[in-house]
């Protein structure tokens, strides 16, 4: 089958999967590079920025945006770094929407926003944590299934796994909602209380 049906039925596929598993985009009608979910979590328990996350604790699920993914890697199809940076950009534009995002209502019980994924590199300058996945077989079936992804959307999907095999390790990527919310959270200026500072003058 050509790629190019191949990519169609995959991004039909994940469409479908978003809208069972409720997954929802951060903005309507706007493209990012995240879309979220709110789960309970059923992996093993782990720390981030001082949160104890437990099983079947409620979290708030990261995933990207396909799409989005998809133009990247073909965009940048040869070259891992060029990918890389490309993503790392994007996740900076949406990061602060995904704050904004958060202050939802729906979001108030979440402490955690944690998604699983073999792009983690630079991910630290964020704020997020990089954490090992601690089953085995949950690493090798997250490592087959993602890398048969990779294999679909990237032409030179074989050349790279084999050039770059340690890269393409899942981890779970971590931030608690307080530092998400504290590095990106648009600073809101009270206009009020402003104009009562002595010597201020609005133009």
């Amino acid at each position: 089958m050509a790629r190019p049906m191949i990519q169609r039925l995959w991004l039909a596929w994940e469409a479908l999967f978003r809208w069972c598993a409720r997954v929802h985009p951060l903005v309507e009608g706007e493209s990012h590079l995240f879309l979220v979910a709110t789960r309970r979590y059923m992996g093993r328990p782990f720390t981030v920025d001082g949160v104890h996350v437990k099983r079947f604790e409620r979290v708030i699920e990261l995933h990207f945006n396909n799409e989005m993914l998809l133009e990247v890697l073909q965009s940048e199809h040869k070259s891992l770094v060029g990918s890389t940076v490309k993503l790392l950009r994007e996740a900076k534009r949406s990061l602060p929407v995904l704050a904004a995002h958060l202050q939802s209502e729906k979001f108030q019980k979440e402490r955690v926003l944690y998604g699983v994924t073999f792009i983690h590199r630079g991910v630290q300058q964020f704020g997020f944590h990089v954490i090992p996945l601690n089953s085995q077989w949950i690493e090798q079936m997250t490592t087959w299934h993602l890398r048969n992804i990779f294999k679909v959307v990237n032409p030179n999907a074989a050349q790279l796994l084999e050039n770059h095999p340690d890269a393409f390790v899942p981890k779970l990527v971590a931030i608690s909602k307080e530092q998400l919310l504290q590095r990106y959270l648009p600073v809101q200026t009270d206009v009020s209380q402003a104009s009562d500072v002595p010597g201020h003058a609005t133009v």
